[in-house]
């Protein structure tokens, strides 16, 4: 909840993974120390190449489908809300001062971990997000507002982040979801599992929204809100992508 008053709001420029992360956490790499690390690395970069050769390319458009739709979130609130594309640090700049005083609040957000992960072995690869948003006031540098969640992660790696991080609460997706038993078989339903990630981003996006206005909730799937996927302009269709991805 904001702690004062904000009129304008500038929304830095979102901070967000390299690629898409489709990980199952290995015991075996977790005891090999710097290499299993490595190694681990190596194959989330080779899961989500697979996936995007056949889903498209799905992190990008994730990342502006929760931009958009928390732009439009927010402006519905009544907010002013620009978005410069700017770094956050870049805000505090020099050359930036006038634009520093003509806002109330610069909202810092990180979107990570957005992929599809598995919390073992013989566990499911599920939709899952980290997202971390905080609002700073541009001349004292004070938090105005903070909020970190995860959904769809394994609990003792939510438990270890909030040891660097601070509190980090987890949330549920209401509705039917979707899980698959292995990369195969995702790689199979690029569609299906596509479209879970873009109803994941919207509620991500939505859960931000609503925080700064001080609500509280679990963020819907929109399960039965499917032409959401097809109106967000942000976000292109299925044909689209693949199409783009055989040129």
């Amino acid at each position: 909840m904001l702690t004062g008053p904000v009129h304008t709001i500038e929304l830095a420029s979102l901070e967000v993974d390299s690629i898409l992360m489709i990980r199952q956490l290995n015991p075996v790499f977790m005891i090999m120390g710097s290499s299993g690390m490595l190694l681990d690395n190596i194959v989330v970069a080779q899961n989500s190449a697979s996936y995007e050769r056949e889903a498209g390319q799905v992190h990008d458009a994730c990342t502006q489908l929760f931009r958009q739709t928390l732009k439009q979130e927010v402006a519905s609130m009544g907010y002013t809300l620009h978005a410069s594309g700017r770094k956050y640090w870049d805000y505090f700049k020099p050359s930036q001062q006038a634009l520093r005083h003509r806002t109330d609040g610069i909202l810092r957000i990180r979107f990570k971990q957005v992929g599809f992960v598995s919390s073992g072995l013989e566990s499911d690869y599920i939709p899952s997000a980290y997202v971390s948003a905080e609002l700073i006031q541009p001349d004292t540098r004070e938090v105005l507002y903070r909020d970190r969640f995860a959904i769809g992660m394994d609990d003792s790696v939510v438990k270890m982040a909030s040891v660097l991080e601070g509190k980090i609460n987890q949330l549920t997706l209401s509705g039917p979801g979707v899980s698959y038993a292995s990369v195969k078989e995702l790689l199979a339903h690029p569609q299906e599992s596509r479209d879970a990630l873009a109803r994941l981003t919207v509620a991500a996006a939505r859960h931000v929204a609503m925080g700064l206005r001080g609500k509280r909730g679990v963020p819907q799937l929109l399960a039965y809100e499917p032409a959401v996927i097809d109106q967000a302009p942000a976000m292109p269709s299925f044909n689209v992508m693949r199409e783009k991805m055989r040129r």
